[in-house]
């Protein structure tokens, strides 16, 4: 019975003195922070787009002219400076690339970019390429994380004090950098929009009455009317 006591004495002791090397509660040091662990790298990119000639049509060819309109949609949307358009030299086709030229920028007038906003060019296309193509080219950034599945080594299945498995957050980093709009509202916010002065001007002249400066809705799901029965 003494031996049975001394041997639970002991093996309590080293219970207690495994807790106290081992704490079973998470401390500050534990944390993690998937911003610093998978960060969101956000870097300038060439957007290109090879926009063939039709000799023929001296213009531009089939099906080129809504590729273009898409071109300048995701300029406006996530350009940053020009569109640059550059248009072979010293090539055969060279009469059509001008007159396709010509075409080229009534579409993007037409697309809504304004004659300042695009920069005119010229390259030295290969010897003998009767097929020189314009290409248009804009600047925009491009936001990249790291890549996943790359450390499985923790046992998912047991983890008794629920600290963060290697690969935690960085699914949702890498998703995010994926599916943002325009990667520059990462590094820098938008400007603020100038100020209504005509609103403003309402605003404080109701407040001044006494009135209520929210603007009139008549959409009954902002009004928190939930049924009309027995409204006559």
């Amino acid at each position: 019975m003494r031996n049975f006591i001394r041997i639970f004495v002991l093996g309590f002791a080293g219970a207690a003195a495994a807790g106290c090397t081992s704490p079973l509660t998470n401390g500050p040091e534990h944390a993690i922070d998937i911003h610093n662990t998978y960060p969101i790298t956000v870097e300038p990119q060439v957007a290109t787009l090879v926009v063939r000639v039709d000799d023929g049509l001296q213009s531009l060819a089939r099906g080129e002219e809504q590729r273009v309109q898409a071109f300048a949609e995701r300029w406006k949307m996530r350009g940053q400076g020009v569109i640059n358009a550059a248009m072979p030299t010293g090539t055969p086709n060279q009469p059509a690339a001008l007159a396709a030229l010509d075409e080229l920028k009534r579409v993007l007038a037409s697309t809504g970019v304004d004659q300042t906003s695009v920069q005119y060019t010229s390259y030295r296309a290969a010897s003998g390429d009767a097929q020189a193509p314009i290409t248009l080219s804009f600047v925009t950034y491009a936001a990249s994380s790291p890549e996943c599945g790359k450390d499985w080594s923790q046992n998912l299945a047991f983890a008794p004090r629920n600290l963060p498995w290697p690969e935690f957050g960085c699914s949702t980093q890498h998703n995010f950098a994926a599916v943002v709009s325009d990667p520059r509202d990462l590094v820098e916010p938008h400007a603020a929009d100038t100020a209504d002065a005509n609103r403003r001007s309402t605003v404080l002249e109701k407040y001044r009455a006494g009135q209520s400066t929210a603007t009139p809705s008549a959409d009954k799901a902002d009004s928190g009317q939930v049924s009309t029965v027995g409204q006559q």
